[in-house]
Order: C-alpha cells, then structure tokens, then sequence
C-alpha cells in the first residue's frame, strides 16, 4: 500500500488503536533494565505518583508490604523495634519472587520498576510508579536490600527518625476487625501498622501478615522453616534446624534481624515464642469480645465456695530447701551459659503449681 492508496474501510478504526498502544507504552517507558525492569519517563512516574508521598511510617510499612504482594509473597513479616525511643527500625521480609543481586541498589533509584506498563489499585491508591522505594530511601537514615535471592524471598531494612518521619503514639493496640454482611472489616481502633497489616489481610487473605519484634520474627521464621517443603529454598531455610545460640545469631543478621546472645537463647529454649498473623490477633480479639458481651447465666453470678489450697501445707522451711536445690542446679547450668544467679532462689504457692523465682545478672540489659 502506497501513501496515497486509501485504507478500506474499517482498517482505519485498527491503525489508530494499534498505534496509540504501541506510542502509550513506548512513551512511558525511558530505559528497560536487566530482568524485566524498567525505568519510567518523568511524566509517568509523576502522574502514578500523585496519592504517594512518604509522610508517616505507617506509609513506609504500607508501601513495602504492597512491594512484597507485587512480588507474589505468600507471608510478610515486619519486623518493627524503637531504639532510643527516637529511632524506628524496619526489615520486611517476604517469600516473594526476590530481587537479582546487580538490581539491588538500583530499585532505589526513581522511576524504577519491575512492572513496565501495569500497575495495580488498591485501597491506597495507585502502586506502580516506580516511586515507592526512592520516596522510602529519601526519607529513611538508612534504607536497603540486606537479603534477596530470585525464587527465594526479599529482606529490607530501614531506619527512619520518627522526629522527622512520624508514626502513630499507639503502635501495640490491634484495631478492631468487624464482621459486616457476613465479611470482614476493619473498624475502630489506631491507624497504626497492626491497622495496615489487618487491611492488607483483609484485602488479600490467601496473604499471611505477621508484626513483631527482631527476636519474635526470627522465631516465627524457625517455626515456619520447619514446616516442611512448603518453605523449601527460602532465604530463611537455614532457621529450620538451628539449636546453638551463635549460629542462630549469624543466621539472623544477613536477614536484617540482628539479635542478640541472650535473645537467641530465649529464641531456642521457647521464651520467645512464634507469633500469630495480625489476622488471626484481630479474630481472636473479636470472639473475647462477643464472649465478654454475653449475659452472664445465673450459675455463673454465684461463685463457688474457694478450696483450699493444698500447697499451702508445705512449711516456710521446706519451700526454702526446695529454693536452695533448683539454685544449686541453676547455677550450674547458668555456668555453660556464663551467667549467674544472683540472690535467694524465691519459692511462691500458686493454685496447683510452686512457681520459683531465680535471678539471673544481665536478664534486664537489652532493650527489646
């Protein structure tokens, strides 16, 4: 067909709808990158960037768990711990799709994305811009991939100075998660993270979303690491079978959950035990509460006349003898370890138990 040949009717409708496509995606990208990245043109990143900026730490958290969804994870956990009560620490690790090695300073450079010409909706808004992690690290102390394999999950860690990047007072309270026409929402309570991580949930609950500290996460993460083959080949995989403190401590901190001695022990003798996702924390909350409101039954109004407690038969000066014993055992346990017990070994009657008190030096030395 020459240029003075008319297009039969019909073709022209299809010219004009192949070319605008072709000139929208071209237009909008300036620059692929290696393993199906791309770098957006100005314009484009601007208009996607329209409901994102970085004002809270909230928005920090939202912004990367949306990244860790986009990555197709299947479980997201945050690990979220204030030191000085100043300065807020952040890793988000994920079992997603994971980040080449020669990508990972580069996803923070603006306009860079994995998503070429899509883009998701959500409830925040726009997500796509390949603007979320360079608004992150502008506004971070510190921001960065510690961990990330392709197929094998992502961690990133950040530091963010709450006197300039600001965060919710409340940060330990779980909104309420209301059931309304038989489905979930998210009712009163802070808009804190536990409130992002519940939406998140909610939105998208083949998801599983946990928040806690460095310690708890890394707990969680042995507990999920011993699953079985559903986690086979993660970054984490090496948690499954640790029982020495030193090697769960060197595990820990190329995921960007730094713990310390004392934790690990507590991680692997169970003082510190796996948590539960915020979906679960909600629901649990929500039955306590429609238990709390129902009246009680007329049986339940009248108590029963208290037992005595057999305990209380053991004399002062056998509770002692049984004190002296397990602190002469602690002590020597406590040698391996190289701790001390400090004190008198402290024996108290319960209903049905003896609870003894052993004081060891240094258990309230770190701030969790």
């Amino acid at each position: 067909m020459t240029g003075h040949e008319k297009i039969p009717p019909g073709e022209n409708e299809l010219v004009d709808f192949v070319s605008s496509i072709t000139d929208q995606a071209l237009l909008r990208i300036e620059e692929k990158l290696p393993h199906g990245y791309v770098r957006l043109k100005v314009a484009e990143a601007e208009r996607r960037q329209a409901q994102h900026d970085i004002r809270s730490v909230e928005d920090i958290v939202i912004e990367l768990v949306r990244n860790s969804r986009d990555a197709g994870a299947r479980i997201v956990l945050v690990g979220f711990q204030k030191e000085q009560g100043r300065y807020r620490r952040i890793t988000v690790v994920d079992d997603g799709c994971g980040i080449p090695e020669e990508m990972h300073g580069i996803i923070f450079e603006p306009r860079v994305t994995s998503k070429g010409d899509e883009f998701n909706v959500d409830r925040y808004g726009v997500h796509g811009r390949g603007m979320a992690l360079f608004s992150i690290e502008s506004r971070a102390i510190d921001a960065r991939v510690c961990s990330s394999v392709p197929e094998q999950g992502t961690a990133i860690v950040l530091s963010v100075d709450t006197m300039s990047v600001p965060e919710r007072s409340d940060q330990a309270t779980v909104p309420r998660l209301d059931e309304v026409d038989g489905k979930d929402e998210v009712g009163g309570g802070p808009h804190n993270v536990h409130r992002a991580l519940l939406e998140m949930s909610v939105d998208y609950p083949k998801m599983r979303f946990y928040l806690g500290s460095f310690a708890e996460v890394i707990a969680t993460l042995g507990s999920l690491a011993g699953d079985g083959e559903e986690y086979e080949g993660v970054l984490w995989q090496g948690l499954s079978d640790v029982n020495d403190a030193r090697r769960l401590m060197d595990i820990a901190q190329p995921l960007g959950l730094p713990i310390s001695e004392r934790n690990a022990y507590r991680v692997l003798g169970g003082k510190i035990a796996p948590l539960g996702t915020v979906y679960d924390m909600a629901v649990k909350n929500r039955q306590a509460a429609t238990v709390a409101e129902k009246p009680a039954t007329p049986s339940a109004r009248h108590r029963e006349p208290r037992k005595r407690n057999p305990l209380r038969r053991i004399r002062p000066d056998d509770l002692a003898e049984i004190g002296s014993e397990a602190g002469r055992v602690a002590e020597r346990v406590l040698g391996r370890y190289y701790l001390k017990s400090y004190g008198t070994p402290q024996v108290r009657r319960g209903r049905g138990k003896l609870t003894i008190s052993i004081y060891v030096n240094g258990e309230d030395g770190e701030d969790q």
